[in-house]
């Protein structure tokens, strides 16, 4: 049997990346930065809009709950160039970005620099 969480965390691996730089850069207010949270907000979301059924995982389950909406906001606000709510969105306490790092933690590709 396939492990889920291991599949959908090497698949966001790649795109949450992506995401994580664009978040960052696009404070400094770059059109190009904006567009990049848009297109890699749209890739990490159709992962989180497969949910957690078959996933044996507390913060998978948790993150996949309100993942899909938070980053429908992201990219939202991206879109109207709200870097603020960019930010927000992607540090939301519950289906930010780093509750998906507890989930998938320890799994290849999501140890820490340096670990």
């Amino acid at each position: 049997m396939a492990d889920i969480r291991a599949q959908r965390c090497g698949d966001l691996a790649d795109p949450v990346s992506r995401l994580t730089v664009a978040v960052v850069t696009c404070n400094e207010h770059s059109p190009q930065s904006l567009t990049d949270v848009i297109d890699a907000a749209k890739s990490v979301l159709a992962i989180a809009e497969l949910g957690s059924a078959g996933v044996d995982d507390a913060d998978y389950i948790a993150w996949a709950s309100g993942a899909p909406a938070t980053l429908e906001r992201m990219i939202e606000a991206a879109e109207a160039k709200d870097t603020r709510a960019v930010w927000a969105a992607f540090s939301h306490p519950e289906f930010g970005l780093h509750r998906l790092g507890a989930a998938c933690a320890g799994l290849p590709r999501w140890a820490a620099p340096g670990a």
